[in-house]
């Protein structure tokens, strides 16, 4: 049987996010990546999420990923474990590290980099400015939402693109199984409708696969963060095709860097964690999103993420990617385009197809 392609199974976040440590600053992933449209290349969630959690081993005990920045340079392999080397740039009340990333068949080419800035908890009794939006987002997306619950929505599809909700149709509602996560996508025809592109907005849902897997909060509160920046990169750039017209029109769709804020601290961790503290259960999150635009072959991506229970903000992002469109009728860029990609698909179902009647 040959090597798998890629991590597509609905593992565990757990298991998903679980690194070895090959020296003091060195560390490698377990799991394979998940690879989109049952692919090789890899999404850049993984990484940028894991970098992060390899960082995190490396600080003193209570300090708390609060932003990161990291720079997409090569697409990454999703049949190749990721090599994590971090780089201590500073300690203190803020300790900065900065992540480079190789895989195991080219130790030299850097594929990722980022910079994590943790801190330690304010002091109860300092002044603060405590002042940050909350959205009731029923009555907001009341047209959207109406009455379903977050895991009541459609289950968010491998691709979000108009060529694979074709492909989807046509094979009983096919998906990519994704790793880690459940995501749910709301149908936003009815909020969007005769909405300007820069208007539109796009919804999903997200909480972890097997809660009772997870660490409560307090004993590991930047695995729990990580799970955050896992979802805040799933489909993203496709918003702003969607949103600005592009439909199959592009050529290549690719992040370029990617930025999360949190607005929480360590002192209030029932802010941000996965887990219900008292049951247990998997809570779920928002991330509403839009685009600012497009010029220049590139694409401006930008959310704010929400506690489904209160409203609150948790964290905001904004990420910069590729968005080329295709010329003279041409094929895209063979794993970025929805030619090569829809191929790969077809070929998928194909195997299963005549794997399956050959054991009738």
């Amino acid at each position: 049987m040959p090597p798998p392609e890629n991590g597509n199974l609905p593992i565990s976040f757990v298991d998903l996010i679980a690194v070895d440590r090959l020296g003091s600053n060195t560390f490698k992933s377990n799991a394979l990546a998940f690879g989109p449209a049952n692919g090789n290349r890899t999404y850049g969630g993984h990484v940028y999420m894991q970098a992060a959690y390899a960082a995190a081993q490396t600080v003193a005990e209570g300090m708390v990923l609060h932003n990161i920045t990291g720079w997409f340079l090569l697409a990454g392999k999703a049949n190749e474990r990721f090599i994590y080397t971090v780089r201590r740039i500073r300690d203190g009340g803020y300790s900065t590290r900065g992540v480079d990333v190789v895989q195991e068949s080219d130790p030299n080419g850097m594929c990722f980099t980022c910079i994590c800035s943790f801190k330690r908890p304010e002091k109860k009794a300092s002044k603060k400015v405590d002042l940050l939006p909350q959205m009731d987002l029923r009555k907001t997306y009341a047209a959207a939402l109406g009455s379903l619950r977050p895991g009541e929505h459609p289950e968010m599809p491998g691709v979000d693109a108009p060529w694979y909700w074709e492909f989807s149709r046509r094979n009983n509602g096919y998906t990519d199984p994704f790793p880690g996560l459940h995501l749910h996508k709301v149908d936003m025809d009815a909020y969007n409708a005769n909405k300007p592109p820069l208007d539109k907005k796009n919804l999903k849902y997200y909480s972890v696969r097997h809660p009772e897997t997870m660490p409560n909060v307090q004993s590991d509160p930047n695995l729990h963060l990580c799970a955050h920046l896992y979802a805040s990169d799933r489909n993203s750039l496709f918003v702003i095709s969607n949103h600005l017209g592009v439909g199959n029109d592009y050529s290549q769709i690719a992040s370029l860097s990617h930025t999360v804020i949190f607005h929480t601290d360590h002192c209030a961790p029932e802010e941000f964690s996965m887990l219900d503290p008292s049951t247990g259960q998997a809570r779920w999150f928002c991330q509403e999103a839009w685009t600012g635009g497009a010029r220049h072959g590139r694409g401006l991506h930008e959310t704010r993420i929400w506690s489904d229970e209160d409203g609150s903000q948790i964290a905001s992002s904004i990420q910069d990617g590729m968005v080329r469109l295709k010329q003279d009728d041409g094929e895209g860029k063979a794993g970025f385009s929805p030619e090569g990609m829809i191929r790969q698909l077809e070929k998928d179902m194909q195997q299963k197809h005549t794997e399956g009647n050959s054991k009738l």
